[in-house]
């Protein structure tokens, strides 16, 4: 493993830390050969499972930067195999329930080969998250490794032969075809992106989630090109009209005035009386915002203290204690809370707006909480305004995965 160079001397002990105490060490060969798991000590959420619904793309290309581009490829046609004819990809992949109905008032049913597509959530959110997922994850493997991709040897369970990135690229145009056109038909005539919350479930943000605007557009975007590689102009045209009209719709539908809607009730309507939300940072962070709401967004995001949960970055929201019991389907409040994801985003639109000491301030407040838990993060923060609302895990891949992607995407360029 190589730290990237003229990196601060916290930050380069931090991303050593996230790597071989974390990211590397969910690596388990004795499930399959590339498999990770979501927590560093192989146990939590279960000791098998997959999440392609953001949990894997967050670690896979983690891995990719850390040199595992063959574990990430034996895990991407792990996940691969788990398609849907119609496109769409399962956000979770749990082996030892395949087959199983489970829980009571709220079930979860689980496909015959081990795939989740449905969330037991009242409102199915998460519903887009995979296919975006996917699409940002083949990006990354296509630009991470387009000299050579490595290619499994079944026999041996591993990868010893290579092929030229392009021609990867070729071998996932089935693949792209139907995630691409199963998140095209999840878009609207006039622009909105159904699929509830985008990366939470409670609050479940039915149906209309102004973070899965952003992203599926950006998806899209970035599926255009890919597909334009291939030579599918015609669909590559297609994702580009639609990120195009949902991007229109954003800045029209999704605006309060001075802050972003953070999503759109479809009984309801327009719901934005928590403070500002992570739907402000993704509107700067995917270019959905126009230059004249960025300039009023911007001031007061860049220095606003309510997205610090007890210290960590990055909350959902700066007001959470504000959320109705009717918001969170009446179960619970565990994602009102700081998460690694949302981090992610933050980091994203300081990077777009120029802002480096932004960008450190918050990593060092992430590196000094994970210093002072033996080099591990929880999954969740909660704020002191709504108390700890559970015991989350303990040592969750997600901080440290997006330690090691913000370091690279934002500070090493």
């Amino acid at each position: 493993m190589q730290i990237p160079d003229d990196l601060p001397p916290d930050i380069a002990e931090a991303y050593r830390a996230a790597a071989e105490k974390n990211v590397l060490a969910a690596l388990n060969p004795k499930v399959f050969f590339g498999y990770f798991s979501v927590c560093a000590d192989g146990r939590g959420h279960g000791g098998n499972t997959t999440f392609p619904g953001l949990d894997w793309g967050q670690s896979a290309e983690a891995l990719l930067w850390l040199g595992r581009s063959a574990e990430v490829l034996a895990s991407w046609e792990y996940v691969k195999g788990f398609q849907r004819e119609d496109g769409l990809v399962p956000f979770a992949i749990l082996p030892g329930s395949a087959g199983q109905t489970m829980g009571g008032k709220y079930p979860l049913t689980v496909a015959r080969n081990g795939a989740v597509f449905e969330h037991w959530v009242p409102g199915n959110p998460l519903r887009t998250l995979a296919n975006v997922t996917t699409i940002l994850l083949m990006e990354r493997i296509y630009s991470l490794v387009n000299d050579f991709c490595p290619l499994p040897d079944k026999r041996q369970k591993s990868f010893t032969s290579r092929v030229g990135g392009t021609e990867w690229l070729a071998q996932q145009a089935e693949m792209l075809h139907r995630s691409t056109t199963w998140l095209i038909g999840q878009v609207s005539a006039n622009g909105m992106v159904s699929g509830g919350g985008f990366y939470v479930e409670r609050p479940t943000r039915p149906e209309y989630d102004g973070v899965n605007q952003c992203y599926t557009a950006h998806a899209l975007q970035i599926a255009a090109g890919l597909l334009c590689d291939l030579g599918d102009a015609e669909l590559s045209e297609q994702c580009g009209a639609v990120a195009q009209r949902i991007i229109a719709c954003f800045r029209e539908q999704f605006w309060a005035g001075d802050h972003c809607v953070e999503y759109i009730h479809p009984e309801r309507g327009a719901i934005h009386c928590h403070g500002l939300t992570d739907v402000d940072w993704a509107a700067i962070a995917t270019a959905v915002a126009s230059e004249e709401q960025v300039a009023i967004l911007w001031p007061q995001l860049r220095d606003h203290p309510g997205f610090l949960y007890s210290g960590m970055p990055t909350g959902i929201a700066t007001q959470p204690e504000t959320y109705e019991d009717w918001e969170m389907q009446g179960i619970d409040r565990h994602d009102l809370a700081a998460m690694g994801r949302v981090w992610y985003l933050e980091s994203w639109a300081r990077a777009r707006m120029g802002d480096r000491q932004g960008i450190l301030r918050a990593m060092r407040r992430v590196i000094s909480c994970g210093q002072n838990n033996n080099w591990h993060w929880r999954e969740r923060y909660y704020s002191q305004r709504t108390g700890d609302l559970g015991r989350p895990m303990d040592t969750y891949c997600e901080y440290p995965a997006n330690l090691i992607r913000i370091v690279h995407r934002f500070l090493s360029v």
